[in-house]
Parts: structure tokens; sequence; C-alpha cells
């Protein structure tokens, strides 16, 4: 690493791992519409800023709020043709496993699918939600039968992303891949498995400090008793009333009479759905994902609220959280993960994707960074907080990544045009200024945006217009610069 770069390195990982806001001198803010587009997505390509200037601030955000009006037709076509496991059932996807010895197909196609989705989707606030939704009800799928659950797991998610809490949860105490995953598929009468009511109450529901006690769980242990998997079947959800636990059960207060079957688990899905707790826990989360890893308290109590009024419809909170002063005055409180940090690069550069290699090779960063899909070891869920992804190893390895992508070292089937990137311009000057605003989309401080000006130059003047092969390689290495910057760190 040069000198110059070795300067900008050090000052911008200060910057990123202290907040810029309290390491000194603030950056220069986004416009709220960048800012809006940053947080709901995974990266802005240069034509969807465009689209949503003419839309403004409230047509884009409704117009996102709507997935179905997004035409994704081409991409999705293209996800079932080239990842064909993604539409098979769960009996065929053990079948195929079993017969061709290959049990980790549909894991690796599961995981392609969703980079290539959150690469060239339009619906981005839908994948986002995919994401924050399947990070919530946490499931690891490298073990075991979870490679082959994961897929339909991901598919139900898929369809009720933006819907009402109530469905997803019912949804997915019935998804095999949950009950194989928390051991919900071996809770009997007999020998009652505590597992999923824990994680139920504390992860996915009430939260830490929801209220509920250790009786309550034992209660809610014995409430989904019977709730298992038809392994001899079509592997799928199978409620077995001879395993259910037939006692009254007293769960928050509220009675589940004697005699009942599967009854009691759904009763304790409405009890925890409709519960004060749950709306403050999916609210805090809500607001941390998109707002703040410190989330305000006026904006939680807002979106717990708007939770309990409309019965836990998504869209309501994330039309509160997105429209709320919190959100707009919330530049720099949030740092791209790895996934946010690398799919978001692909995105803003309008890099070129061809055939499955360039996914495997983005997986392998994805994995070196920490953040491959679905691979988060506990059922909490990947963190979403700076101070877990942000340190001066991580920092490193994605400044790696970020001259690998630009000086086209990720393999064959992705390609970074400098030439098109630049446009036409060919000054150092004016070179800074265009890839600024296409890839970070956001104002420089004077001194980075001189030392950026000076490193292009290379000891030329500022204002010399450059040949086509000095421009190429200046290009790689200013766009190398500008994605390993907290400009575009920051969300």
């Amino acid at each position: 690493m040069n000198t110059a770069r070795r300067a900008l390195f050090e000052r911008w990982l200060g910057q990123s791992e202290s907040g810029s806001a309290k390491a000194g001198q603030p950056l220069p803010a986004p416009d709220p519409l960048v800012l809006l587009l940053n947080r709901t997505g995974f990266g802005i390509r240069p034509q969807e800023l465009a689209q949503a200037s003419e839309l403004g601030y409230d047509g884009w955000l409704e117009r996102q709020l709507a997935p179905e009006q997004i035409d994704v037709s081409d991409l999705e076509n293209a996800v079932r043709r080239n990842f064909p496991t993604l539409s098979q059932s769960n009996l065929e996807l053990f079948r195929d496993a079993r017969e061709t010895g290959n049990t980790v197909q549909s894991l690796i196609e599961l995981r392609l699918a969703t980079m290539a989705r959150q690469v060239f989707s339009g619906r981005q606030l839908f994948e986002t939600m995919v994401e924050f939704w399947s990070n919530h009800f946490s499931v690891e799928h490298v073990t075991g039968p979870q490679r082959q659950f994961k897929t339909g797991d991901d598919r139900t998610i898929r369809q009720l992303a933006l819907g009402r809490f109530s469905d997803l949860l019912h949804a997915n105490a019935r998804s095999p891949a949950m009950l194989f995953y928390l051991d919900n598929y071996a809770n009997v009468a007999t020998g009652p498995n505590e597992n999923y009511a824990r994680e139920l109450m504390e992860l996915h529901t009430l939260g830490v400090n929801g209220g509920y006690t250790e009786d309550d769980v034992k209660a809610v242990a014995r409430a989904f008793t019977g709730w298992t998997i038809d392994f001899r079947g079509d592997y799928e959800f199978q409620f077995a009333p001879l395993a259910h636990d037939l006692s009254t059960k007293q769960v928050l207060g509220a009675t589940l009479p004697a005699g009942q079957g599967i009854e009691d688990g759904q009763h304790v899905l409405d009890i925890l759905a409709a519960h004060p707790s749950t709306a403050q826990h999916i609210a805090t989360k809500l607001v941390r994902r998109f707002v703040d890893d410190q989330p305000p308290a006026a904006l939680v109590d807002a979106v717990a609220a708007t939770f309990l009024a409309s019965g836990g419809e998504t869209v309501a909170m994330l039309r509160t959280i997105l429209q709320s002063d919190e959100f707009k005055a919330s530049a720099d409180r949030k740092v791209k993960r790895p996934a946010e940090y690398i799919i978001g690069a692909l995105r803003s550069s309008s890099v070129e994707l061809n055939g499955a290699n360039p996914y495997r090779q983005i997986n392998a960063y994805l994995e070196q960074l920490g953040q491959l899909p679905f691979m988060w070891p506990a059922p909490n869920g990947y963190p979403d907080t700076q101070g877990y992804w942000i340190n001066t190893t991580a920092w490193l390895a994605r400044w790696n990544f970020a001259f690998a992508l630009a000086e086209g070292q990720l393999g064959v089937g992705v390609r970074l045009d400098a030439l098109a990137l630049a446009g036409g311009a060919r000054a150092p000057t004016d070179l800074v200024d265009r890839l600024t605003e296409l890839l970070v989309k956001r104002p420089l401080l004077a001194e980075d945006r001189d030392a950026l000006i000076a490193l292009t130059a290379a000891g030329d003047p500022a204002d010399k217009a450059l040949d086509n092969r000095t421009l190429r390689v200046r290009v790689q290495e200013l766009a190398a610069l500008l994605l390993a910057s907290p400009y575009f760190h920051f969300r």
C-alpha cells in the first residue's frame, strides 16, 4: 500500500470505527432521498436514484411498500431457471438428495438465489424485509435436514415479508426448518422440550425482558407438544395428537382448557402476537435496523403503537419509521453489514455478473467477512450493530474486496467497466466528482476530495485529460478508494 493510500486508510479507519461525528469533523450528510434508498435496499443503482428523484421521497417509498407494482418477472424467471431446487417441495428435495447423494445442492442454490435477488431486484425494500425476517426467525441451514428444509422456509417468508406479524409467526411455528432447528419435532407430552418455547418468547415475540416466567416457558412447551414433521410422508408440518399434552395450561395469565389439541399452540401464538411486549420488541428491532444502533425511545414507542393499532402490519410500521423525523436525521447512524457492503458495491458500480461463477466468488467474500446467508449459528440472528462488524481486520478485508472488485480480480463473470464509469470525464477533478456522484452519492469533505484528486492526478495537473490506458487504471483505483471509504460504509 503506497503512502497516500495508507494515509487515507488510517484516517478513514478512524472515522468508521468511531463514527464520523465522534471522531471529529462529521461527514457531509447525504440527501434524504439517498438516505431512504440506502436504508431500504442493498445499494443504489444509478438509474434507481433518477427514478426516485422523479417520484419524490413519498412516491418512492409508497412504490416500494407495494412491491407487486414493480415488475421482477425477468429476474424471477432467471432465478427459477438457474436454481431449480427453489421450486421443489420438501419431499422432492429429500428424494433428490437421497438418490444423488448430493445433500448440499439446495443449500447452495438458495444462497446464490438470495444474492442474485438482492443484487438485481427492483423490489429492494421487499428484499430487505425478507432478510430482516429471515434473521429474526433465524435458522442455520448447514446441518443435516436443514439443508433441504430451509428452501421451503424461505418461500414462506418471501410470501409474508410485508404482511402481518401474526401470519409470519403462525407460519414459522409450522415451518419444518424451525421445528427441526429448535427441536420441537421431538417435543412430546412424555418428555417436553423447551427449546422452541424459550426462543419463541425470548427472540421471536416478547423479548428477553418481556414479562414471561419459567412457568410460562414450561406451559408453552407443553402447548406445542405434538407439533412435528411428517418424516415418513411429505416432510411437511404434522400435528401428532397422541404426542400432545392434554392438560390445562396457564400462559401469561390466560388459561388453555384441558382436552385441546393443536388449538393450544395456536392460542399461544395469538396471545404472543398481540402482546404489548411483542410490539415493543419488534419495534425496537425494526428501528435498530433502519435508524440507529441505539433506537430512539420515542420512535420505538410510536412504532409499537402502530403495531398494536394495525394488528402487526409490517407496511404500517415501516411507514411510521421511514416518515419519521428521527429517520430523516439519522445519517451515518448505521453502518453497512458485510452483505449490504458487498451487494451495495456491485449495485452502485453497475457491475456485470454472468453465469453462476460470480455468485460463488461473492459467496467466498461474504464467508470471509462473516455474513453468508442463513449461516449464523445461533437462533438470535446476525448482529445489527456497528461494534460487531467494524474493526481493523474487517476494515482491511473490505478494503481488499473493493480493490479486487475494481481491478477485476473476482474471477470470470464479474466485470466492472471502468471506462463506462468514467463516462465523458477524463481529467482527475472531473473523475473524482463523477465517481463520487455514482458510487457514494453524497458530498465529500474538502480534504478527502483533494486527496482523491491528487491520487488520481499522480503528480500531473488535476485538469489534464488522461489517455485511455491511464484512465482505466486511475478509475479502477478511484472506484476502489471510494467503495472503501466511510462515505460508502455508512448507510
